[in-house]
């Protein structure tokens, strides 16, 4: 099963490549942290910013890192059912799971999402995670259309990222034996592991994976009041990560762990020095620079 706090983690870049010294130093940092697995190549991985090339060998080099410690999920972020299908095919051999989104900007009806789904469904044997992300994508799953889905053979999850925590509960009662609900978004994470949820995929695990795993932990032992400690200690990181355009403020808190250098690929730039005060002040209280 999928559940916890799973990593959606950044890319590290210098000079205008990936920096892959400085990938091994943060994976290394994520593990034995708690969290309950990694995205490569996700949204905050600056997906859409990297060749195909790029995301195999990125794909390939968090494989050998990780070597197996922890459930490693591949970012599938394109906007049309081949390409999907031909980095699923080359990266097979080096994740667990594939996050699959819905084909964005292109506006695809729901039974076109269903044959997308379907035909990556029977391109692998590996578990594939359902995004749904309308913010990004431009078009979300409905009811019908998620129900069909998850009838597909290894359609083994969800990522939802849409504004409604009642599908949590209320879209449960469709799915399979064993399927998982993870929520998308970090500031709604708490409401919607008490609606339901199995896990978050997360960007603040990013700067604190032992204290978001440590909060779930308390969450599954119902123990309410630590668990609200936590959750109000984290809320105003959650809140300033997404101030400005992700991952840009997530790859500053990582630079000033000494994790990496604070390097995005154009559109996406640094953080203002309006959000770095801020920033500043957050994780000095945090203690964790």
């Amino acid at each position: 099963m999928l559940n916890g706090y799973i990593t959606a983690i950044v890319t590290p870049f210098k000079s205008g490549k990936i920096d892959f010294p400085a990938l091994e130093k943060y994976i290394n940092h994520l593990e034995g942290s708690g969290i309950s697995g990694i995205v490569v190549c996700g949204s905050t991985g600056e997906a859409l910013a990297l060749s195909m090339s790029e995301r195999i060998e990125l794909m390939k080099a968090v494989s050998a890192i990780n070597a197996g410690k922890i459930p490693l999920i591949g970012g599938i972020i394109d906007a049309t059912t081949d390409s999907c299908f031909h980095l699923m095919k080359e990266a097979e051999k080096y994740v667990d799971y594939f996050l699959c989104i819905c084909p964005f900007y292109i506006k695809p009806s729901q039974q076109q999402i269903y044959e997308h789904y379907k035909k990556l469904s029977n391109s692998t044997a590996r578990g594939i995670i359902l995004y749904n992300n309308p913010s990004r994508g431009g078009v979300g799953v409905c009811f019908d259309t998620f129900r069909r889905i998850c009838d597909l053979k290894n359609v083994v999850a969800m990522k939802e990222c849409a504004a409604d925590l009642a599908r949590f509960t209320l879209w449960r009662s469709a799915v399979k034996e064993n399927f998982d609900l993870l929520a998308g978004n970090d500031e709604v994470a708490c409401g919607a592991l008490a609606m339901g949820a199995s896990g978050v995929v997360s960007v603040t695990a990013n700067a604190v994976p032992d204290l978001c795993a440590k909060m779930f932990r308390a969450f599954k032992k119902n123990n309410l009041e630590e668990f609200g400690i936590i959750r109000d200690v984290l809320a105003p990181l959650h809140e300033l990560l997404f101030t400005e355009p992700s991952p840009a403020p997530i790859k500053y808190i990582l630079s000033k762990l000494g994790l990496l250098v604070n390097e995005l690929r154009a559109p996406l730039s640094p953080i203002s020095m309006e959000l770095q005060t801020k920033m500043n002040a957050i994780l000095s209280k945090l203690d964790i620079v």
